[in-house]
């Protein structure tokens, strides 16, 4: 039952970024894997319509732009895995037992016009890796 709830899991996150993919313009970024990790650089101009397809497959930002994060122990360590996340940045995820989709938003700081895109799934849990690891940048 594990393996099928995984590859649901996956599927999902294949049609985010799928989605995101065929309606955003973005540089990818060459450690993005398939439809299973992406990431990659936007213009701030998308960042709308970004956060509109983010919130459409995972639900409300968790951490907003401009305010405190307040997250579960076990989504915080995943988001220390990708770097962490400074004010100005953004973080969505949907969790379904062990299984987290995520993307997180960062505003470049010495070009406001581009910010990076993280999107993926992970697995928590005692001694869980993540499916695709988040590489730092």
């Amino acid at each position: 039952m594990g393996d099928r709830k995984a590859t649901y899991e996956r599927k999902k996150i294949m049609n985010m970024i799928e989605e995101i993919k065929e309606t955003l313009k973005m540089e990818i970024r060459p450690n993005s894997q398939g439809l299973e990790y992406l990431e990659a650089v936007l213009h701030k101009k998308d960042l709308e319509l970004l956060n509109s397809l983010l919130k459409k497959h995972l639900g409300p930002a968790a951490k907003e732009s401009g305010k405190e994060a307040n997250l579960p122990k076990e989504i915080q360590e995943l988001v220390n895995a990708l770097g962490g996340l400074r004010n100005e940045q953004s973080y969505f995820y949907r969790q379904d037992g062990n299984q987290v989709i995520f993307a997180a938003i960062w505003p470049w700081q010495f070009n406001p016009d581009k910010l990076t895109l993280k999107s993926g799934v992970s697995e928590i849990g005692q001694g869980a890796e993540p499916l695709d690891p988040p590489q730092k940048s």
